[in-house]
């Protein structure tokens, strides 16, 4: 059994760490891409971002490390992204809602990204406890960026159906975004933006 100095990474201590990380993850992600979780490991990594094995390997122990870290960065960044959308301009809280979601469902790089996360990676939080602890990580700040979002739809709600309304939006938006590119035309109209956010409005505030 691993220990936590073997799956975990370490934090950059210097510029000059941080950016040989962030080589490294971006290397990460594209391979991953490419190759799916399958043809996934620290030497491709290292050969998609030039770097010596040993490299990669002191600033991640392991490929779930890699993996773990890619999945947080993946929530953090889009999930800014997505209240950015929610919070600007004018606007109903129904409008402000599909503002978000067009960019959950519609955005080709957030569903690129997502595809690659949620299907690549998540399928495999099963065998590997690290990559298990950053899947639930992505949720916890999933649940939270909704609950808020719930919140400013109708104040009135108490924090538990709060919750539970944050998680039944989020498990009927990534329903949605899973089973559209499976119906064509026909997903596109019945899972749209425009009646995400109405199923959503429906769910939180009776509308």
């Amino acid at each position: 059994m691993k220990t936590d100095a073997e799956t975990a990474s370490a934090a950059p201590p210097t510029e000059k760490g941080a950016n040989r990380c962030e080589e490294i993850l971006e290397a990460a992600s594209a391979l991953l891409l490419e190759e799916g979780y399958a043809g996934f490991s620290a030497r491709g990594v290292a050969a998609r971002a030039g770097l010596r094995l040993s490299h990669v390997q002191y600033y991640f122990a392991s490929p779930a490390a890699i993996l773990a870290e890619l999945l947080e960065r993946f929530v953090r960044r889009y999930g800014e992204e997505i209240m950015a959308r929610f919070a600007s301009g004018d606007g109903s809280g129904e409008e402000r809602l599909y503002r978000a979601l067009d960019f959950l469902l519609n955005d080709e790089a957030y569903r690129r990204d997502c595809g690659i996360f949620m299907i690549e990676v998540a399928g495999f939080a099963s065998r590997n406890a690290l990559i298990a602890a950053a899947l639930a990580r992505y949720y916890e700040i999933y649940f939270d960026l909704f609950s808020g979002i719930v919140k400013t739809l109708d104040p009135s709600l108490s924090p538990r159906v709060r919750a539970r309304r944050a998680r039944q939006c989020v498990a009927l938006i990534e329903g949605m975004s899973m089973t559209r590119p499976h119906m064509g035309p026909k997903g596109e109209v019945d899972f749209s933006a425009r009646e995400a956010t109405r199923a959503i409005m429906r769910l939180v505030c009776g509308e």
